[in-house]
């Protein structure tokens, strides 16, 4: 589990980086004039929640079958409630970009779903190979 740990994170960190970069240099080429200046921090909030997912799925792995489950539905919604706490401090902070900002995050939000369903898939047949 150790060497799959270790390529789960490494999977996380590469697709966050490229994706960060790649959206900074699209929004700064295509789009100069929608920069805003919270777009690092969504990169940012993404690669947390994917380390602490890879790492909680990873080092929790033996746990039963339904109780993995329940793990991991806590860990969506308690990653529901970081991105909602993230998406409203925007709203009553910035209060401009709005649409912008949701496009961006949108984008994020949906590569970081895949994301998480390939890390939860990649732990169950681990947790398969294993038994």
């Amino acid at each position: 589990m150790q060497k799959l740990s270790g390529q789960l994170f490494s999977l996380v960190l590469l697709i966050e980086l490229v994706l960060g970069w790649g959206g900074w240099a699209v929004l700064r080429k295509i789009f100069p004039d929608q920069i805003f200046t919270w777009y690092p921090y969504i990169p940012s909030v993404f690669l947390i929640l994917g380390c602490v997912v890879t790492y909680v799925l990873t080092k929790n792995y033996k746990l039963e079958g339904k109780k993995l489950v329940n793990l991991y539905m806590i860990l969506k919604l308690i990653k529901m409630f970081v991105v909602m706490i993230y998406v409203l401090g925007f709203y009553f902070i910035v209060k401009n970009d709005l649409r912008v900002f949701g496009s961006v995050f949108a984008v994020f939000y949906a590569v970081y779903i895949g994301l998480e369903t390939y890390i939860f898939y990649s732990v169950e047949k681990q947790i398969k190979k294993e038994a």
